[in-house]
This record gives structure tokens, C-alpha cells and sequence, in this order.
């Protein structure tokens, strides 16, 4: 800009101006302790781009179409983790998709609790792919699952050379080039939901939550732990059912975008419209798998994309 060609007046006051932007993102790069948001904070509000290629990014999460059920793969480098194996009937699905994205080996598969439409194929996913890794929640002889399918899971874990782990609160795990940190639950609870293991993965400035099916009091006692929430995308709990994501929690998440997972026409009537109109007032964007299929937001580290199937 050429400065010389304004007026007087307004040539003090753009040079002020970018004197202050200049001033701001110095501050902003090197001195993040002083409390000013972060450049990934910032950009946040600048909303989404709609035109990503996740090619072109080097972190992605791919929220898998798998029906009425749950499976979302993050990708970064040559690490790979699976959250949720969808229902029983997913594994074709599920295998497809990481054979497209020419993956063969997860570094973690995270299965956030024992209900079939989470856990459902992840015997399949255990008997066909190398897994290094995976994380369950902690049951007790009270909240202990006796499903069929959960069974069939703990065949293939023992029958399979992955190392389990039981979630704990604000363990972190770090990969090549991000980490995620366990952020539920944070108790013992009888309701098989709660259980769910709430995952945070963090790629340079940018936050994901997952939140398997955790509902909204789950989420209030992790708001009391004091572990870091905020996130530019949330997997809404539940399937975008009304017994999760409370207004108090998507306020502290603070997210740009929400992804529900759910089936077409589902007997559930998931996502709740509550819950719809919620993420509307308060300016949350919104995609769901039933409408969209399968979601890819990817991430350059300060900004995110997303990029539907439909």
C-alpha cells in the first residue's frame, strides 16, 4: 500500500494500524504466556474453509459413514488411529476405506465403550489390520459388559499382538507429529455411556474432541477436572442425542464445527432437534453423516477444512 498517496490524517492512521498488527502477531508468535488467544484460536472465528482437499493438509480426521454407529480415523504422517469400529455389519466399510487411504497398520485403536454400535466390527479390524495399540475403559464388576459382541472383541485382543490399555484421565500419547490426551471418564459410572473414553487430539494449534457417547453428566465432571476442552471440532456425544452436549459444555469446547454420526431415518430420530437448534444459537457449525456421508476435516496446524461426501 502506498501510504504517501493519503491523506495526512489517514496516513497516521495506517501507519499506526499496522505498526499495531505487527506489534500484535510478534506478541501472538513469541510470547504466548502474556494470555493473547493463539493463532489457531484466532483463526477459529474466521469460520471454515469449505474447499479442503485433506491431501493437501497434513492432519485429517475422516468421520466414517457407517450407519447408525461410530468410527472416525485420524491421519497424520504415517500414523493412523481408529476411534470406534462402527456395528457389526461395518468392517466392509471401515476396510475399504483405510485400504483407499493405503493403510494397513494403526498405531491405536481407541474403543470408547462396549456398546455394539462402537465396538461392533472391531474384531474384524483386530483379526485383519496390525494394531500396536488399544485403549478401552476401565469396567468394574459392576458396569462389566456381557454382550456377545463384547466377548467377540475380547477373543480378538487376546488372539492379536496390540498392547491394551486402560484409559486414565489426562494420560497423553504422542505420535510423530501430535498427541491426544485421555480426558474421560473420569469415574466409575453404572451408565454404560458415561463410560465412554473422551479423547482430545491436539495437531499444533488446532484441538479435536471426540466424545464416543458420553453424556452431559460425564461432561460436567470433566469440566471439574480442569483438563483443557476447547476444540475446533467436537463428535458430539451420542449421536447428537439430547442427554449429551449441555450448553455449558459446547461453550467451554468453544467449537467452529460439530460432527454428528447417525443413520439415515434412524429409530432414535438422532440427532435431537434440541440439540440442532442448540448448535445453531450458538453459532456452531454443523455436518451429520446421515446427510453428508462420510466428513474429512483436515488441519495445517492453525486453521481447519471440511469436505463432505454429499
Amino acid at each position: 500500500m502506498n501510504f504517501r498517496s493519503l491523506p495526512k490524517p489517514l496516513r497516521i492512521a495506517a501507519i499506526v494500524a499496522v505498526s499495531a498488527v505487527l506489534l500484535l502477531s510478534t506478541i501472538i508468535s513469541l510470547f504466548p504466556q502474556v494470555g493473547l488467544p493463539t493463532w489457531g484460536e484466532i483463526f477459529r472465528f474466521a469460520g471454515l474453509n469449505e474447499t479442503v482437499d485433506s491431501g493437501d493438509y497434513p492432519f485429517s480426521v475422516h468421520y466414517l459413514d457407517v450407519g447408525q454407529a461410530d468410527c472416525s480415523l485420524v491421519v497424520c504422517g504415517d500414523d493412523a488411529v481408529l476411534i470406534d469400529a462402527g456395528d457389526v455389519d461395518a468392517f466392509l466399510t471401515i476396510d475399504s476405506y483405510l485400504r483407499a487411504q493405503e493403510i494397513d497398520k494403526l498405531q491405536y485403536l481407541i474403543l470408547t465403550h462396549a456398546h455394539a454400535d462402537h465396538i461392533g466390527a472391531a474384531d474384524e479390524v483386530l483379526e485383519h489390520y496390525e494394531v500396536e495399540h488399544v485403549i478401552l475403559p476401565r469396567y468394574t464388576e459392576q458396569n462389566m459388559p456381557t454382550t456377545t459382541v463384547y466377548e467377540d472383541l475380547l477373543f480378538a485382543l487376546e488372539e492379536s499382538d496390540a498392547h491394551v490399555h486402560a484409559a486414565q484421565v489426562g494420560d497423553v500419547y504422542t505420535l510423530s507429529d501430535f498427541s491426544f490426551q485421555i480426558l474421560g471418564p473420569t469415574k466409575d459410572y453404572t451408565e454404560l455411556n458415561n463410560t465412554s473414553v473422551v479423547v482430545r487430539a491436539v495437531y499444533e494449534d488446532t484441538a479435536f474432541l471426540f466424545q464416543g457417547d458420553a453424556e452431559a453428566s460425564a461432561e460436567a465432571d470433566i469440566l471439574e477436572t480442569g483438563l483443557p476442552v476447547s476444540a475446533d471440532v467436537i463428535k458430539l456425544g451420542h449421536h447428537g442425542s439430547k442427554t449429551a452436549s449441555s450448553a455449558a459444555y459446547l461453550q467451554a469446547v468453544s467449537p467452529v464445527l460439530a460432527v454428528i454420526p447417525c443413520g439415515e431415518n434412524n429409530i432414535y430420530d438422532f440427532p435431537n432437534q434440541e440439540i440442532l437448534d442448540r448448535l445453531s444459537d450458538m453459532g456452531i457449525d454443523c455436518r451429520r453423516t446421515d446427510r453428508n456421508g462420510t466428513i474429512v476435516v483436515a488441519s495445517d496446524g492453525r486453521r481447519v477444512g471440511v469436505h463432505t461426501e454429499q
